[in-house]
């Protein structure tokens, strides 16, 4: 599988801005799957959607060409003041081209990250942009 840093622009030389630690990433999935909706200082009006540059999903698809898959993760993002900043993490991923119940589980994520480095210098791809304040107030969906 041929994979190109993801921390690195086109070029090969500025950061991405796109671009967070793979820390971070965990961090913000956690705090979505242990999302105490009892203490909630987030609404579901606050992540009705996110919108996505498309050529955003082609480079993220061009760091591994060979990929089949992209996978989205919900993050929220803990600010100072205690609320939530909702986040769409999108990873590469490969596997089967038609998914079953025998195959749902073959789909792989694509993380150049390596534990034993015991470094954080890989990250994955925050493009999004969320609705709100993001929103097409025309949209059918958006009503």
């Amino acid at each position: 599988m041929n994979i190109t840093p993801s921390n690195v622009t086109p070029d090969g030389a500025s950061p991405d801005p796109y671009k967070i630690p793979l820390a971070t990433a965990k961090e913000w999935i956690n705090n979505w799957l242990n999302f105490d909706l009892n203490q909630a200082k987030i609404t579901p009006k606050e992540m009705k959607a996110f919108a996505v540059k498309k050529q955003d999903l082609q480079a993220l698809s061009n760091l591994a060409p060979d990929s089949n898959w992209i996978r989205m993760y919900i993050g929220l993002e803990q600010r100072a003041d205690g609320t939530y900043q909702p986040h769409l993490v999108m990873v590469n991923a490969e596997g089967p081209d038609q998914v079953d119940a025998k195959t749902r589980l073959d789909i792989k994520d694509l993380i150049d990250y390596d534990p034993t480095t015991e470094t954080d210098e890989y990250f994955v791809n925050d493009y999004t942009k969320v609705c709100p304040p993001f929103c097409d107030p025309d949209s059918e969906l958006n009503n």
